[in-house]
């Protein structure tokens, strides 16, 4: 696949020789599967090849970007983005391209990912857990995805590499009844990591607590937030974290570096370690990322920059780029000191919450926001679960949420899922004081 590396840099050259100041083409070429299914049956099995190449040139300031298939119409393409370029307007943010050359870690993706004959079977291991714990009534579904992708890099300004890119999840949503269900993930980098059945399992094991739900009162709680949720909860903070959310006044996190914002026992980083879905040596300028500490120990400590960024804080990148906005990879909440047991024990009268959807903030700078809980909501007595609930809203405020952080599991969970746990995290479950809970209707 060099030829692929040569053809990405052959792209430069030619932005450069139209009078492009600054070129950056990345080569992915992807290999996927997606399994689709509902009443506990396949519904559908599709594999695909793409063969993709983003491009991004700046000109005087001027940064416009385009994407290309299959190498077809490199010049037209090229030619296009530099007579955009010179009738767009400047852009007083960018500060340029990461330059230099880098060396990058090995990568360490999972060819197995490529040779799986039936992905199928994953499916049925799931669903056979879960109806282990819900019987013959149960009713399920999800999908199961896989990738592996070679990703070849060259930039003008001096990076080039190649990378290696795999990964495998699936999301699976168990009913024991129609106001009854649970809905876990298995997330790996590496088909060893992968266990679908333990998905199966826990996402049974809510469905069957959650049967014959009452309607939940209004009120403060404790509330005990299951990995999946807290991987939601995470992903907002990963995005206010990013320089540019700062920027545009889009977080939490304006004019608080250096200063408290949670309790001690919160470290938070951005880390695409190998166990991750998002593992990557490099980012999208091809500089080299690596781990960075956000919070630590409940001190904001920096933001997550690409080059641009950086200079505008006069600071160094992290190695997060995205282009336009610096993004982070794989979040990781630090282990607690307890463990998922002691976290209920501690509750003496709250909710535990195992998922979310519709997430919506109605000030991104204060951060106030409500969220629906969905999969599992519970009462919670005296460290016991006492009755599932219904028909109940979160409506706080992120920054408040995080400063009343109580108490953190040993226990941790990779979680990925697209509609609300994005980008995927190293999640614990999380007991957090004080959180105002409303009605969902």
């Amino acid at each position: 696949m060099s030829d692929a590396l040569n053809r990405t840099e052959e792209i430069v050259r030619k932005a450069k020789s139209l009078g492009a100041d600054e070129v950056i083409a990345q080569t992915t070429f992807g290999r996927y599967r997606q399994v689709r299914f509902s009443n506990n049956e396949i519904d559908t099995t599709v594999a695909w090849n793409d063969y993709a190449t983003d491009i991004a040139l700046a000109w005087k300031k001027r940064v416009v970007a385009t994407k290309i298939h299959n190498f077809e119409g490199v010049d037209a393409a090229v030619k296009r983005l530099m007579e955009l370029a010179k009738v767009s307007k400047e852009n007083p943010m960018f500060g340029g391209f990461a330059k230099g050359k880098f060396k990058y870690a090995s990568p360490k993706a999972d060819k197995k990912l490529i040779e799986i004959e039936d992905p199928q079977e994953y499916v049925f291991e799931a669903v056979e857990a879960a109806r282990k714990e819900i019987g013959k009534d149960i009713d399920s579904g999800g999908i199961l995805f896989t990738k592996f992708e070679d990703v070849y890099l060259a930039s003008s300004e001096g990076p080039i590499g190649t990378d290696s890119r795999s990964a495998i999840e699936l999301s699976i949503r168990a009913f024991a009844e129609r106001e009854a269900s649970g809905h876990s993930v298995e997330c790996s980098s590496t088909l060893k990591g992968f266990k679908p059945a333990r998905a199966g399992t826990k996402a049974g094991e809510i469905a069957k607590m959650a049967k014959n739900p009452k309607i939940g009162e209004e009120g403060v709680y404790d509330v005990i937030f299951d990995p999946l949720i807290y991987g939601s909860s995470l992903g907002v903070y990963g995005w206010m974290v990013s320089a540019f959310a700062v920027l545009i006044h889009m977080s939490v996190f304006v004019d608080k570096l250096g200063k408290k914002v949670a309790p001690e026992i919160v470290t938070l980083r951005d880390n695409p370690a190998e166990y991750s879905m998002s593992n990557r040596v490099f980012d999208d300028e091809g500089y080299p990322t690596k781990e960075n500490v956000f919070i630590d120990h409940g001190v904001l400590k920096g933001y997550l920059h690409n080059t641009s960024t950086a200079k505008m804080f006069k600071t160094e990148t992290t190695g997060n780029a995205g282009l336009v906005a610096p993004s982070a990879w794989n979040l990781e909440m630090d282990a607690g000191d307890m463990s998922k047991d002691e976290l209920f024990e501690e509750t003496k009268r709250g909710l535990y919450l195992t998922n979310t959807w519709y997430t919506r903030f109605q000030n991104y700078a204060k951060g106030d926001f409500s969220t629906i809980p969905r999969d599992g909501i519970f009462l919670v007595e005296k460290g016991e679960i006492k009755q599932s609930l219904k028909d109940l809203r979160i409506s706080d405020n992120a920054l408040a949420m995080l400063g009343n952080v109580a108490a953190i599991s040993k226990e941790r969970q990779h979680v990925h899922w697209w509609g609300e746990a994005d980008p995927p995290s190293l999640s614990p479950y999380v007991l957090v004081k004080n959180v105002h809970i409303t009605k969902s209707r």
